[in-house]
């Protein structure tokens, strides 16, 4: 693995415009500055979290050596938490899956989401299998007209939950405890990544090789197909983007958070609120970016391609229309305190990693979302649709290369607008309705019981 030559980008999703009200789970700064660098003095080599709303850095000692490992049992509570916490330990969590353990990235030696099986538990064989976007079932295509490929992750704290309930039984699952959730510590995560092509200038992204399925024609559509895909060996692939799902004390709802590589796209204008004025028959961007072609107007952004792409050349695996991605909320939206705290500590953070002039410094947090506990709590049968009080953080979140074409609508460009606890009711003949669980936040489950394909609940 290698970081090879330079263009410019990476993890999670979240609600429509929704105002955030403070309070200790969401904006309220509850510890003085003194107090936050003293508390990092005896926490940070532990990996607990002690934020500053207005002043959200992170501890130099994450960047002098290992990266503490996050303690998600210790998440501050009640009065004692902060919104930076939430984006604190986001992004302890990146520097930490990020690191080099025995040759690899930490997430790179994840069990694949087959783990859940019995017979597979033990499948950290990472293929990069995936191509349409959720929900939309676009596909991203690089300005080179390739695919742009996904992966998904877990740890062992999520996988050991399902193998020891036996929740990859169908009919185990459906019977359920429908209040149960996942342990704290359960983490998945998936991981985007473009394919590098010839004397690509790639420096400034993390590269790898990795395994990919091809597409082939499937019902009159260039698609990967379910059974036996052909597999191409040893593709050199650059991150451009990280979702990041992981259930800390006092949130089975998991924090949702997503990073991107600097370069990949422009941001929709806003202005100082927030609020986006992003003219749609003006350019985005006067430069190129890796996924976008200079001057082209927002109009012509984000533009769902599912029922009309296709091949330029099979063989070669090139498609067309090429995608031209811009971001529509920088920040993913929220606050002023949490859009506020998610650009200081970008600019912290990468300040402390140009020291170590690591290549991740050449990425960022988009947002992270989660619960106001004081507003409401997971429970089954709940959809933001129905009730988005208790969600807060960035509440537009999208990752522009994970969900491109999603991004404008209001009923999907939220994490908890796809993960949720809503029943499954559109399921095979033979398949009972899943009700609502607190477990069906996890779309691995769902697809299980399903038996694959888009999952699809009664919302």
């Amino acid at each position: 693995m290698k970081n090879i030559p330079n263009q410019c980008f990476l993890l999670l999703l979240a609600l429509g415009s929704v105002a955030c009200n403070s309070s200790p789970n969401e904006n309220t700064e509850t510890k003085t500055e003194n107090e936050a660098v003293e508390l990092a003095t005896t926490t940070a080599s532990s990996g607990e979290i002690n934020g500053v709303d207005g002043n959200c850095e992170a501890p130099p000692e994450w960047f002098s050596g290992t990266v503490p490992t996050p303690q998600p049992q210790n998440f501050p509570q009640g009065n004692d938490v902060t919104n930076c916490d939430f984006h604190l330990i986001s992004w302890q969590y990146f520097l930490w899956l990020t690191e080099e353990v025995n040759g690899k990235l930490r997430f790179e030696s994840f069990y694949t989401n087959n783990a859940i099986h019995p017979n597979s538990k033990n499948d950290t064989n990472q293929v990069l299998d995936i191509v349409e976007q959720a929900l939309s079932k676009g596909m991203l295509i690089d300005q080179h007209g390739r695919a742009v490929y996904s992966n998904i992750m877990i740890n062992d704290v999520y996988r050991d939950w399902i193998l020891d309930n036996k929740l990859y039984d169908p009919g185990v699952f459906v019977g359920f405890d429908s209040t149960a959730n996942f342990p704290v510590g359960s983490m998945s995560l998936k991981a985007n990544w473009k394919l590098v092509q010839p004397d690509e200038d790639v420096s400034n992204l993390y590269t790898t090789k990795a395994n990919i399925q091809l597409l082939t024609m499937v019902d009159g559509e260039p698609r990967i197909p379910d059974n036996n895909p052909k597999v191409q060996k040893d593709v050199e692939v650059a991150l451009i983007g990280l979702h990041i799902a992981v259930v800390v004390e006092g949130h089975p709802e998991f924090i949702w958070a997503t990073f991107e590589f600097d370069g990949n796209a422009p941001n929709f204008k806003q202005d100082s609120s927030g609020v986006v004025i992003q003219g749609m028959n003006d350019p985005v961007s006067e430069k190129g970016w890796l996924l976008y072609k200079a001057n082209t107007t927002a109009r012509k952004t984000n533009v769902n391609n599912a029922e009309i792409l296709r091949f330029v050349n099979e063989v070669n695996q090139t498609l067309t229309p090429v995608t031209q991605v811009a971001r529509q909320y920088a920040q993913g939206g929220g606050s002023p305190t949490n859009r506020g705290n998610i650009d200081h500590l970008n600019a912290n953070v990468k300040d402390q990693l140009k020291a170590e002039n690591s290549v991740w410094k050449n990425y960022f947090e988009v947002g992270a979302v989660w619960f106001n506990t004081e507003k409401g709590v997971l429970q089954p049968n709940w959809n933001p649709n129905v009730n988005s009080e208790m969600v807060t953080g960035s509440l537009t979140l999208s990752n522009a290369t994970i969900e491109t074409f999603t991004q404008n609508v209001r009923s999907q460009n939220s994490c908890f607008g796809c993960h949720n606890t809503f029943p499954v009711t559109n399921v095979l003949g033979s398949t009972d309705i899943l009700p609502g669980k607190n477990a069906n936040t996890s779309h691995i489950l769902l697809k299980n019981y399903q038996g694959g394909g888009e999952v699809n609940r009664s919302n």
